[in-house]
């Protein structure tokens, strides 16, 4: 596979993608305009076409193959796509325990439904994206511009690095993270200012689990701490509940408006006395104790994302920020025959976002059948798997 260091260059300029690609030993320059570019669907999932320039070699296609380069750059930019008018920001005031100067806050759009997804970070000739601050950004330094670099090996050694100031899309650490740049000059957010991008963005692939929402519809942009005051106007893009891309202009933020996430039901076990902004973790009736309380129930939903599944993982995604109560999960996957091709055990500690378990899989192409298990609630999907 190959590895982000061996892109020499990747740039958007004006309306040209300029493609420096080293693969083995060779150099490959490739000069895409952007209206040769022909986005569509199949299998849900873009393709691309180019139809003029042919050139490329079977190492450059056995290179698109293995990272969709093109595609991702494509879909990071594509110029087409409905407007979103119900997406907004909102951001999460985060307790460092004084660990670090300032204050922490998590930026994340709230999308309008669990189906849709978000994919990209973007700014273009007509809408800029800007995050600012009154005083600096607090910058760790053995931390970076994205959350690739968070390294909870490193957080176990020096706190202070859980706290950096990063731009993501749905990671907080390096775990699990496919995180893509293109076009964006960190430099100065790096140094503590203000991060301007005029034409470009970060992105994942579409189908990547990182895209799919956590609990509340919600997926994390960035963190940022910092004394002062932090602000941001952002453009973002993904896909609605049937694939279509959406996207959304001009969205702005600031940390005056920060929010205390937590249970605001004051009838659940779990009520937060603190919370000003419900997050969809509630469970449980009458304020009780929470302790051995499971809120997986007949009524929880889930589905399975991305399906067909493209990537060597997909995502076990439920409505609601999930409580185990102390029993874990025990997920199977089964071939056609009835055989067991994965079994494990997911507790408290494996659930991502709030709401997701994350399988990592090997599995030939075919279709599947996905077994969740808990104490109140047993259920299956049929997934199809695509390579």
């Amino acid at each position: 596979m190959l590895l982000r260091n061996e892109i020499l260059a990747l740039s958007l300029k004006c309306r040209y993608f300029d493609f420096v690609v080293e693969i083995s030993t060779y150099v490959y320059e490739v000069q895409v305009k952007f209206s040769d570019i022909i986005l569509g669907f199949r299998n849900s999932l873009p393709y691309l076409s180019l139809n003029r320039h042919q050139i490329l070699t079977r190492n450059i296609k056995y290179f698109i193959q293995m990272k969709n380069l093109f595609t991702l750059a494509a879909a990071s930019f594509l110029a087409f796509g409905a407007s979103a008018s119900n997406v907004e920001l909102v951001v999460e005031a985060v307790n460092n325990g004084g660990q670090v100067e300032g204050n922490t806050y998590r930026v994340y759009a709230v999308l309008p439904s669990a189906e849709h997804s978000l994919h990209a970070v973007f700014a273009d000739g007509e809408h800029v994206l800007n995050v600012a601050t009154t005083s600096s950004f607090y910058q760790h330094q053995y931390g970076s511009f994205s959350s690739l670099d968070v390294n909870d090996q490193i957080v176990a050694l020096d706190a202070g690095l859980a706290f950096d100031s990063w731009v993501t899309i749905g990671a907080t650490n390096s775990d699990n993270n496919n995180l893509w740049t293109v076009g964006v000059d960190y430099n100065n957010f790096l140094g503590g200012s203000e991060l301007t991008i005029t034409d470009g963005a970060w992105f994942v692939v579409p189908t990547d689990v990182q895209a799919a929402t956590e609990a509340g519809n919600r997926v994390l942009l960035m963190q940022l701490t910092t004394d002062g005051t932090a602000t941001g106007i952002l453009n973002l893009q993904g896909w609605d509940a049937e694939g279509a891309a959406w996207r959304a202009h001009d969205l702005t933020f600031s940390s005056t408006d920060a929010e205390i996430f937590g249970c605001t039901d004051s009838n659940a076990s779990n009520f937060n006395t603190d919370a000003t902004y419900n997050d969809g973790s509630c469970f449980g009736e009458n304020n009780g104790a929470t302790n051995g309380l499971s809120n997986i129930d007949g009524t929880t939903e889930w589905n399975i994302f991305p399906n067909p599944v493209f990537e060597s993982t997909f995502s076990v995604k439920f409505d609601r920020e999930l409580n185990l109560g102390g029993e874990n999960i025990i997920l199977e996957v089964t071939d056609m025959a009835g055989k067991s091709v994965i079994s494990q055990e997911v507790a408290q500690e494996n659930i991502v976002g709030g709401n997701r378990i994350v399988v990592k899989h090997g599995l030939a192409a075919g279709n599947y059948t996905v077994a969740v298990k808990h104490a109140n609630f047993n259920d299956a999907q049929n997934i199809v798997v695509s390579k």
